[in-house]
């Protein structure tokens, strides 16, 4: 009676440990993704005889697929939308007490699709360490709007956006039961290229771009994530 109960209590602790074992081999399949908002609201600012307010609102979200084409290795798709609106209002108090305003606006909204590549290595119990590659293309459009109440100018000028991405991204994923993992990643290298360029509406609008290369030594900006697997 005794071994039998010993090899109940075997086969139990052996079918928990195989539970527990996260879906990474080969022919599995990862979806998550994430959902993110921002608010950031600027107080005024007493600089001289100028006052600054204004605020700013982001919102984003970001669905994923994988595919483990191997033990631990998986090759996915994640793709998105992004949504931006700044105001920004600026008070001139003149010597004779009158008052200047002048108002800028700024609404921007992109898509997203960003092909990854993903390996993991398993640390401990539950716990895996991952990296992954990522190369990607943003498309989308921004209005700026700018007001001065002084000469009475309101204009509004439009343009077509395009961002090259590249990131390697190294992180932890635990895996409280064997289909659902939580992660904790951040970028360690990341390229972004920005271009932006007239809609064709307004003859005020100037093309630009700018370019920018970082490590997360200078600049650290964790994310938290959720997948399931299958």
């Amino acid at each position: 009676m005794k071994m039998k109960k010993q090899l109940l209590t075997l086969v139990t602790v052996c079918a928990i440990a195989m539970g527990a074992n996260a879906q990474t081999e080969k022919g599995d399949n990862l979806i998550g993704g994430s959902v993110g908002f921002n608010y950031n609201n600027q107080k005024p600012l007493n600089s001289g005889n100028t006052l600054v307010t204004g605020n700013s609102r982001s919102f984003n979200i970001a669905p994923r697929f994988g595919h483990f084409f191997g033990k631990n290795l998986a090759v996915g798709l994640q793709v998105g939308y992004a949504k931006n609106k700044t105001n920004s209002t600026s008070t001139l108090i003149q010597g004779n007490g009158s008052l200047q305003f002048s108002n800028s606006t700024t609404n921007s909204n992109s898509f997203n699709a960003i092909p990854y590549v993903r390996y993991y290595v398993d640390v401990a119990d539950k716990f895996k360490f991952f990296g992954e590659g990522a190369v990607g293309v943003a498309f989308g459009k921004t209005k700026y709007n700018y007001a001065y109440s002084s000469y009475n100018i309101n204009q509004t000028t439009s343009y077509k956006t395009t961002q090259y991405l590249a990131s390697v991204n190294p992180g932890f994923a635990f895996f409280p039961t064997k289909k659902w993992a939580i992660e904790f990643s951040f970028p360690l290298i990341s390229y972004n290229k920005f271009k932006q360029k007239d809609d064709g509406t307004n003859v005020n609008s100037e093309a630009s771009s700018s370019e920018s290369f970082t490590f997360a030594f200078s600049s650290f900006s964790p994310s938290i994530g959720f997948n399931f697997h299958f």
